[in-house]
């Protein structure tokens, strides 16, 4: 017989909600108790009058104090700070609420961003009830399923009788809710759908004679617990001197784990969360591209063992996972496991490496300093650790020669700026494209915890995502016990969501520095694809207001917000903050005027 691995839990339960007029609020109170039982702790609200049952029943007796209100006038910017709330720890996602109506699709991109980055979030959109649906009511469209191919679970929960929900009303709207939150933190977690439908009144009735004695003991109803399943036995994948590991983003320590196992050389990802491994190899980007156009290089692989997301770069993406011979293995326990070249050949929710023989015919390294580092082939499953960090080490020495040879223009001295800044107890949210790339081109190892919109390979809503996260971590934590959260983001991304950094007067300040690289719109399309286009044209068309107007909005914000140039951003980021900062750094300050 198998032993239980954890103790059973108890039954749980929570008091019926006190009948307060409205069925709309009842049932609200019902949805927020139950979830506050399962531990949510966060919601995210934007204001509306559908949505106004979910905000009186925050306040409900059953509720109050257990789940924290964040308001955001914005729904998409309210989106993205919930997704960053909840990515701090996973088991505990956050909730957004709107009102019906085009609001709901301003939530779009964050759910998106959520499916992709397998990011618990709970979506809870207000609706007409069905008696005014497809009749031409005031702000409503067919919203209810509007999310079905991106959510985990997609509810449409009828409305409940106006005066007060039944008590079959409230049992369905505490499983509803218990079956979303399980859906949303399970064995693929992402985001949840709950489409409530709420009928007139949509606020509590005023104390009165008529109401029921509020001193009798509630019924209870039963919330549903779901047991995670344990985590996935780890299987086997083969490894030999002529294997790398590749750590996508949020690879995390398993990656890290697997390649100083084996003494293999890690090409990591800035966001992957495995930059402290022994074999990591900085500014990989450069060599790979050498290594991959050649198929004699001595140091071309003949195996990739795939963890994470990787989206960044060409040489990684297309050229070593999509060559015709490398062996490429996923490592990944979800249904929807990356591999864009297809020509994955193994895929396994969890891995442990097992040497292979090898063919005699290993790498030698890159020339004469590296020959005598390359390690020859195991005959048995000991290996020579000693001899597969010289290999290592040979692959270090190219990536330096090779990232040496690449321009460094300012903005890339600015991104490292940031990221040599920042240390144990901090995190960093990368929030563009281009400046992430920077990092993986010239970045070393770093320490902080760091954090990019990489699950569809976006810088959407990164600003409010950073503002969530910040959150999150001074509520977990509470000021000071922790470094300082510092978003590094481009001048676009920035302007898009400013307004979720707009915190509430009973909120707390987040501890968060926004670095803005702010050039004009110069690199927002600096990919390959626009190599030859004339700049002319791509200042035309592409250009973002100033640093100096970016500046001036953040202030606006109640932001501590400055210009500066790049050389001055190592001094300004050492300097003793407190609450929100906004540095916009630019080339010269001279040479940018402002738009008013």
């Amino acid at each position: 017989m198998h032993e239980p691995s954890a103790p059973i839990p108890a039954p749980l339960t929570i008091p019926a909600p006190r009948p307060t007029g409205s069925g709309a609020v009842d049932q609200a109170v019902a949805v927020w108790s139950a979830l506050a039982e399962l531990g949510l702790a966060e919601a995210v609200l934007s204001p509306g009058s559908r949505s106004a049952p979910l905000v009186y029943a925050l306040a409900a007796d059953e509720v109050a104090g257990r789940i924290r209100a964040h308001v955001r006038i914005d729904e998409r910017a309210a989106a993205f700070t919930a997704l960053g709330l909840g990515r701090l720890d996973p088991a505990r996602p956050a909730a957004v609420v709107t009102t019906s109506g085009t609001a709901t699709a301003h939530l779009h991109a964050a759910v998106m961003e959520a499916h992709h980055s397998r990011i618990p979030l709970l979506v809870l959109t207000a609706d007409r009830p069905a008696e005014l649906r497809e009749v031409g009511a005031n702000q409503t469209t067919r919203q209810a399923g509007m999310f079905r191919s991106l959510v985990r679970l997609a509810v449409d929960l009828p409305a409940p009788t106006a005066e007060a929900a039944s008590p079959v009303e409230l049992r369905t709207a505490v499983s509803t809710a218990a079956r979303a939150l399980a859906a949303a933190t399970g064995e693929h977690p992402g985001p949840v759908h709950l489409n409530l439908s709420f009928r007139d009144p949509l606020v509590p009735r005023a104390e009165d004679s008529e109401r029921p004695d509020r001193t009798a003991a509630p019924e209870r109803i039963v919330v549903t617990r779901r047991v995670p399943a344990p985590a996935p036995a780890p299987q086997p994948v083969p490894v030999d001197p002529r294997t790398v590991v590749v750590a996508g983003d949020g690879a995390g320590p398993a990656a890290a784990a697997l390649a100083d196992a084996h003494g293999l050389p890690l090409l990591a990802e800035p966001s992957s969360g495995a930059l402290t491994a022994d074999g990591l190899v900085p500014r990989h980007p450069a060599l790979l591209r050498e290594v991959m156009a050649d198929p004699a290089h001595p140091l071309r692989p003949r195996r990739a063992i795939v963890l994470g997301h990787p989206t960044l770069s060409r040489p990684v993406v297309g050229a070593l996972l999509g060559a015709a011979d490398v062996e490429v293995v996923v490592v990944d326990p979800h249904p929807d496991w990356p591999d864009v070249a297809r020509r994955a050949s193994l895929v396994v929710p969890a891995a442990i490496g097992q040497e292979m023989p090898g063919t005699g015919q290993e790498a030698t390294g890159t020339g004469q300093d590296a020959a005598s580092a390359a390690p020859a082939a195991p005959a048995a499953p000991e290996i020579d650790l000693a001899q597969r960090r010289a290999w290592v080490e040979a692959w270090r020495t190219a990536a330096d020669a090779a990232a040496a040879r690449l321009p460094q223009p300012w903005q890339q001295r600015a991104a490292l700026a940031v990221w040599e800044a920042s240390g144990p107890g901090d995190l960093l949210v990368l929030g563009s494209s281009s400046l992430v790339r920077d990092l993986e081109q010239h970045a070393g190892p770093t320490s902080a915890q760091v954090i990019a919109n990489r699950g569809l390979a976006g810088i959407d809503g990164t600003t409010a995502m950073a503002g969530g996260l910040a959150l999150a971590r001074a509520a977990q934590d509470g000021p000071g016990e922790r470094g300082r959260t510092r978003l590094l983001v481009g001048d676009l991304t920035a302007l898009h969501d400013l307004t979720g950094l707009l915190v509430g007067p009973e909120e707390p300040r987040p501890e968060l520095d926004v670095i803005v690289v702010d050039d004009g719109g110069g690199r927002i399309f600096s990919g390959l694809e626009h190599a030859a286009a004339p700049p002319a044209l791509l200042r035309r068309f592409f250009t973002t207001p100033h640093g100096a107007d970016i500046a001036a909005v953040a202030a606006g914000l109640g932001a501590d917000a400055r210009s500066l140039e790049a050389d001055e951003l190592p001094a300004a980021l050492a300097e003793p903050a407190q609450g929100l900062r906004v540095l916009v750094v630019q080339e010269s300050l001279s040479e940018v005027p402002r738009n008013s």
